[in-house]
């Protein structure tokens, strides 16, 4: 027998997908908590042990991703079991984590001239500290090298 399409099994269907979309940014989260991880540690080859506070980037993604894509599975199963409770959960849970969300990003906004300042200061500090030459064989040299002639968009993405 068909399914009778009501403006309730569209609304279930559009949450399902949703609630997917949701799942799915979680995974996109957890792939770049993943490669800020692994990529940490040419990080602060380059930078300096003074910048491993920027590895906490990672954990945080992986951590944010695990919870969406928990929420994401979990809104997924109210939705299609139409379980109230389940869905109350999720959306409570997932107010919580935009209102997070919003203040993390008014902090780093209200913050962000400051912090723009150091880090600039700090990577000059760096740079003249280790900086040996342009054809020495040291790492540092050879990544700034590297930098300076690709540019910096072709550095980073050239791996890809």
């Amino acid at each position: 027998m068909a399914e009778i399409h009501t403006p309730y099994s569209s609304l279930k269907k559009l949450l399902s997908l949703l609630n997917g979309f949701v799942a799915v940014s979680g995974i996109i989260l957890i792939g770049l908590g993943i490669g800020g991880k692994c990529g940490g540690a040419s990080l602060t080859n380059v930078l300096g042990l003074s910048s491993a506070y920027l590895l906490h980037v990672g954990n945080l993604c992986l951590v944010m991703g695990c919870i969406t894509v928990l929420l994401g599975c979990a809104g997924w199963y109210g939705a299609t079991k139409e379980s109230r409770g389940t869905l109350l959960f999720c959306i409570l849970s997932m107010v919580i984590v935009l209102i997070m969300e919003i203040t993390a990003a008014t902090v780093v906004l209200l913050f962000f001239p400051i912090v723009r300042d150091v880090a600039l200061e700090h990577t000059f500090v760096t740079l003249r500290k280790n900086y040996r030459g342009y054809n020495e064989p040291d790492d540092y040299s050879t990544q700034w090298n590297l930098v300076m002639e690709k540019g910096l968009s072709k550095y980073f993405f050239s791996s890809l």
